[in-house]
């Protein structure tokens, strides 16, 4: 077997040379040791230059290529200096060398196409929950700053009294007001204000001071509580 396959690559590379490079010099070595046969056949660049029209289709070295595979051993063949060089190892005993996959062309770019179907389909997964816990972040923070910056503090509310002009109190007044969390109903003809009580947010309590003017002057304060009830003072 190993004797024939080295017949043939012999064969195939000067049937090679002589249709792709007619008149080259051709060197065939080969080296019979005690564990393979090495065969080498090189050529040189043709005389006249490459043949116009010839286009090799390589069965034939991939024909070789299976023969020697089959032996244990390996083909290499391409270009050297100009010409072309084949060289293949026989090993004298040794099980088929597993089969090296060729990808064509076609298959390269269909598993591309899957990577990028698949780079789509994570990136659909997971970038739209990303943003969503990205904008809930930044409404959280917004909501907790404005729930701590309406809070009125119970010391000054305790000390403020019917009757003050809204400049007397306006230094203890939060800088912005808290929604109307608990439903109560104004007393008509009055502009009222809610202000938080400092319960935490966290405590889930949309507890609430309302205070309720007539023009620049306080005339009610009220403790209102998610409980519904109305505490007047």
């Amino acid at each position: 077997m190993v004797e024939r396959a080295a017949y043939r690559v012999v064969q195939e590379a000067l049937t090679n040379v002589t249709k792709h490079a007619p008149g080259a010099r051709v060197t065939v070595t080969i080296h019979r040791a005690a564990q393979e046969t090495v065969v080498r056949v090189c050529n040189g660049p043709p005389p006249a230059g490459p043949l116009p029209g010839i286009v090799s289709g390589r069965r034939g070295l991939e024909g070789l290529r299976e023969r020697v595979r089959l032996l244990g051993g390996t083909l290499r063949a391409g270009p050297k200096d100009g010409g072309f060089e084949v060289v293949a190892r026989l090993p004298h005993a040794s099980a088929p060398a597993p089969v090296q996959p060729v990808q064509s062309e076609s298959a390269r770019q269909h598993v591309q196409a899957r990577r990028e179907v698949r780079r789509t389909l994570l990136a659909a997964l997971i970038v739209p929950p990303s943003i969503m816990a990205g904008l809930l972040g930044v409404v959280g923070i917004v909501y907790q700053y404005q729930w701590q910056t309406s809070v009125l503090d119970p010391a000054d509310y305790a000390q403020l009294r019917p009757g003050q002009t809204r400049a007397e109190i306006a230094p203890v007044l939060p800088q912005r007001q808290r929604d109307q969390h608990v439903t109560a109903p104004e007393p008509p003809g009055l502009a009222c204000e809610y202000y938080g009580t400092g319960r935490s947010i966290v405590q889930l309590r949309l507890d609430a001071y309302r205070l309720c003017f007539a023009g620049d002057r306080l005339v009610s304060k009220e403790l209102l509580t998610d409980e519904r009830e109305e505490r007047p003072t």
